[in-house]
C-alpha cells in the first residue's frame, strides 16, 4: 500500500452494514447505503435546472472532530451557494471535489464519495474555460481519487497530464510517486519522490519518502523520515496521526512493540476513536497474544470505519484464539459481502477495483481457485509490483505450487526489501522449493528483524 496522505485503501466493500450483537458475533445486515445508488436523484443537489452535484451525506456516526465536519460542511454549503449564483464559476467544483475526498477519508464512505468527486472533477476537466490552473487542479485531484480506486493506470495517465501542465507542483508528483509505486516503477517513484521534496518538504512527502526507503530495506532510514513527517503536521489532523499510525506500524514491524504501542497511544490522545489507531493497539496485543484484547480493540476500530482489512484481521484473531467457526463464518460473510458489492460497483460510473482485496478474501476463506483467480489479475495490471507478486506467491505456495511460488518471490526481492514478514514467507517458499539453504537463511533473516512472525504464516509452514 502507498502512503501519502492522499490515499487509502478502499473500505467501501463493508458498506456500513454490520453491527456487533451481544454474544461477539459479527452480524452483517445487506443493507445497501447511498454509495450503492450514486447517482440517484435522492443523491444529488440541484443547482439549477441544468446542473446538479452530488450531496454531502449525514454522517451514520460522529467521526473526526466537530471542528473539522463544520469545515467540511461549510466549505460544501458555500460552494452550493456560490454555484447558484453562477454555475460556471469552476473554482467551486474543485472545492467541492476536496470536500468529498475529505469525507470519504474521514468516514470511510470512499465508494460514493470517490464517484462524487470524479463527478464534479470531470466538470472542470471537460470545460474548454482556459484556465489552466483550475483544469491542473481537476487533474491533481482526480489522480489522486483515481489511485484510492485502485485504478493505477488510469492515476498515473492523469497525473503524467497534470505534471506537463505544471511541473513545480509539489502534489502532482505525490500523486505520480503513489501511481509509480503501485504499478511496480519504483525507480520513477523516487526520481518525483527526489523532485516532491525538493519542492515542498512536509508531511506529504516526508511520508513518501519513508515509504520507499521501506520498499528499498532501508527500515531506520524509513522511520527517521516518518517521524519527520509527523514533526510536519499539526498533532490531532487526520493526515498527522495517520503518519504516526503509520509509524507506529514501523516499529512493530521492526520488533519495537513498545515503541509502536506509544505511537498509537499518542495519536489516541490527539484524536480520540481514530480506528486505524486501535487496529495499531490490536496488533501489538495479537504479537503478545492477549487475543481477547485484540479482538476488543479490533471490534471497536470496526464500528467506527468498516474497512475490509479490519474485519478480516477480526477473522485472524478469532482463529489463533481457537474459534476456528467464528473465523470461517467471518470470511466467509466478507466473500459473500464483496461478491455483493462488486454487483453493485457495475452500476458505478467509475469501478473500484478490488482484485487484491477479493483474492485476499478468498485465499482467507480457503477457496484458492478465486483467491488464485483475483490475484493473477491484479499482477495482470502491475506485474512488477512486489506486493501483487508476494500475494501470488504465498496463493501458490498454499496450494502446494512451490515453482511458480518461487518465481513471484524472486521478485518480490528486487528492491532489497526488509520486510520481515515478506522475508519468512518467501523462505518457507524457497525452503519449499528445494532451496533449503536459501529458504533457511530467509528465515533468519527475518525474525533478526522482528521476533513477532505472524502466528498464522508460521501455521502454514508444508
Amino acid at each position: 500500500m502507498v502512503t501519502g496522505c492522499v490515499y487509502t485503501i478502499n473500505n467501501t466493500v463493508m458498506k456500513r452494514y454490520f453491527t456487533l450483537i451481544a454474544s461477539g458475533a459479527l452480524l452483517f445486515l445487506g443493507v445497501c447505503t447511498s454509495s450503492c445508488s450514486q447517482g440517484d436523484n435522492k443523491d444529488m443537489q440541484r443547482i439549477s435546472s441544468e446542473l446538479s452535484v452530488p450531496k454531502l451525506l449525514p454522517r451514520e456516526q460522529q467521526t473526526g472532530t466537530d471542528a473539522e465536519y463544520a469545515l467540511v460542511k461549510g466549505t460544501y454549503d458555500k460552494a452550493i451557494e456560490a454555484l447558484k449564483n453562477n454555475p460556471e464559476d469552476l473554482k467551486q467544483f474543485i472545492n467541492l471535489a476536496s470536500v468529498y475526498i475529505t469525507e470519504g477519508r474521514v468516514t470511510g464512505n470512499t465508494g460514493y464519495y470517490s464517484n462524487a468527486s470524479l463527478n464534479v472533477l470531470d466538470k472542470v476537466i471537460k470545460e474548454e474555460s482556459g484556465d489552466k490552473d483550475i483544469q491542473f487542479e481537476a487533474l491533481s485531484l482526480k489522480s489522486a481519487v483515481l489511485l484510492n480506486m485502485h485504478q493505477f493506470k488510469d492515476a498515473l495517465k492523469v497525473a503524467k497530464e497534470g505534471e506537463a501542465m505544471n511541473n513545480s507542483n509539489s502534489g502532482i508528483y505525490g500523486a505520480l510517486v503513489d501511481a509509480n509505486v503501485e504499478m511496480g516503477n519504483y525507480a520513477e517513484a523516487v526520481k518525483d519522490c527526489d523532485k516532491m521534496l525538493s519542492i515542498r518538504p512536509d508531511l506529504r512527502s516526508y511520508s513518501r519518502a519513508s515509504y520507499l526507503r521501506q520498499i528499498y530495506g532501508d527500515n531506520s532510514g524509513a522511520i527517521a523520515a516518518m517521524k519527520m513527517a509527523v514533526l510536519a503536521g499539526g498533532p490531532g489532523d487526520e493526515n498527522t496521526e495517520w503518519a504516526r499510525v503509520t509509524l507506529g506500524d514501523l516499529f512493530l514491524n521492526t520488533g519495537k512493540a513498545d515503541s509502536a504501542a506509544m505511537a498509537y497511544n499518542i495519536a489516541l490522545a490527539y484524536r480520540p476513536k481514530y480506528a486505524y489507531a486501535l487496529i495499531g493497539l490490536a496488533k501489538v496485543q495479537k504479537v503478545y497474544k492477549n487475543y481477547d484484547s485484540a479482538i476488543a480493540l479490533t471490534r471497536q476500530a470496526i464500528k467506527i470505519i468498516s474497512q475490509p482489512a479490519f474485519v478480516g484481521m477480526l477473522a485472524d484473531l478469532y482463529e489463533l484464539k481457537g474459534d476456528n467457526t467464528k473465523a470461517a463464518e467471518v470470511r466467509n460473510d466478507i466473500v459473500k459481502l464483496m461478491e455483493d458489492n462488486e454487483q453493485d460497483q457495475a452500476k458505478q460510473p467509475t469501478k473500484h477495483n478490488a482484485n487484491r482485496e477479493l483474492a485476499i478474501a478468498y485465499m482467507d476463506a480457503k477457496q484458492s481457485d478465486k483467491a488464485l483467480q483475483y490475484a493473477l489479475k491484479d499482477l495482470e495490471m502491475r506485474p512488477d509490483n512486489i506486493d501483487a507478486n508476494e500475494l501470488a506467491a504465498w496463493i501458490y505456495y498454499q496450494r502446494g505450487d512451490y515453482a511458480n511460488a518461487k518465481i513471484h518471490a524472486d521478485k518480490t526481492l528486487k528492491t532489497n526489501t526488509k520486510n520481515a514478514m515478506t522475508l519468512y514467507k518467501d523462505g518457507m517458499i524457497y525452503a519449499a522449493a528445494g532451496d533449503a539453504a536459501k529458504g533457511n537463511e530467509l528465515m533468519q533473516e527475518a525474525r533478526m528483524i522482528s521476533p513477532y512472525i505472524d502466528q498464522r504464516i508460521l501455521l502454514a509452514a508444508k
